[in-house]
């Protein structure tokens, strides 16, 4: 009995230890550059923001903060240079919420990212919109449904590619209205746009910044945001949910993850000064320039959502019977 509660003592002394350990490691963190990798290339929308994020990070810890690009394989050589680094926080990833999509559309990804990843927080949220071509005679989201009910098979969407996040999120409009549309992949945004424009393709879900400029051209005619909310860089847009199609969301967000094993005091450390940054009025107003609402999540707030991505477009995928290669 006497080996048995001196057993007990040891491992709650050692517990103690490691606790104590980790706080003190918090508390000094972070001592030496601390390095985002972003699984694009330079130039792009996340390397974007994962840059203007750097720089408030650097003046608030003092230390520098490097982006890293990682482009390939549509973001997968990034996201695993993050799972194998070491779990100390000074490698983390910025990713977006095509990483809840991948398993959907890969298959053999060489890692878990719902066990390899410990979610830090959302950094940004922005909305996509639903355009049409100006020919279609609909001017709203429940006059879409509607025409696309009479019509069926005769609307076409377009998107950025088969798997995208824009596929997946027409995917789940469909599914919702319980509409038939007819899905016409493009190789990215690039075409997928003008092919709306030449009216190939009637309709589109695209971000916003692109949506809005293409609108105020007259080349497309904007129906809907598809956040739950109305966006603040196109306030007099209503969302889908308001004006036909109570709840749908299709949001694009930007995030923060850590390796697996990274001790949470970390986490946290690096979530505050994240919130810290993005509450501030300088960086706010560099990220709503670019249409992107800056989103002070807590680590456990973003780890619900994400679980909640994963399992939702999983349904997506299986509800529309979707196959990839």
């Amino acid at each position: 009995m006497t080996h048995f509660s001196d057993a007990i003592k040891k491992i709650g002394l050692i517990f103690l230890i490691q606790t104590l350990c980790a706080f003190v490691w918090a508390a000094g963190f972070p001592e030496k550059p601390i390095r985002i990798i972003v699984p694009y290339p330079a130039g792009s929308n996340t390397d974007d923001l994962a840059r203007i994020l750097s720089i408030g990070l650097s003046e608030r810890t003092g230390q520098a903060v490097i982006i890293d690009n990682r482009g390939g394989a549509g973001g997968t050589i990034g996201v695993q240079a993050v799972v194998q680094a070491p779990a100390d926080g000074y490698t983390i990833l910025m990713h977006t919420n095509a990483i809840a999509t991948e398993p959907v559309v890969k298959k053999n990804l060489p890692y878990d990212a719902r066990k390899d990843l410990i979610p830090i927080g959302m950094v940004i949220s922005s909305p996509n919109v639903i355009i049409v071509h100006p020919s279609l005679p609909v001017k709203s989201v429940a006059e879409l449904i509607a025409y696309a009910k009479a019509n069926p098979g005769k609307v076409n969407v377009g998107s950025s590619g088969q798997g995208t996040l824009v596929h997946m999120a027409a995917e789940l409009f469909k599914a919702q209205a319980a509409i038939n549309l007819v899905h016409v992949p493009y190789r990215g945004g690039a075409q997928s746009q003008p092919a709306l424009w030449a009216n190939e393709v009637q309709m589109l879900i695209d971000p916003l910044p692109s949506s809005k400029s293409a609108s105020n051209q007259g080349r497309v005619r904007a129906l809907a945001v598809t956040s739950l909310e109305r966006s603040e860089m196109w306030p007099e847009l209503p969302t889908v949910s308001e004006s036909g199609l109570p709840g749908y969301s299709a949001t694009v967000w930007f995030g923060l993850f850590a390796p697996a094993g990274t001790p949470m005091d970390i986490v946290e450390k690096i979530s505050a000064d994240v919130r810290a940054v993005l509450g501030s009025k300088n960086t706010r107003e560099q990220l709503l320039k670019r249409n992107a609402t800056p989103t002070l999540d807590t680590p456990e707030e973003f780890k619900k959502k994400v679980n909640a991505e994963f399992s939702s477009w999983e349904k997506v995928a299986k509800d529309a019977g979707l196959k990839f290669d």
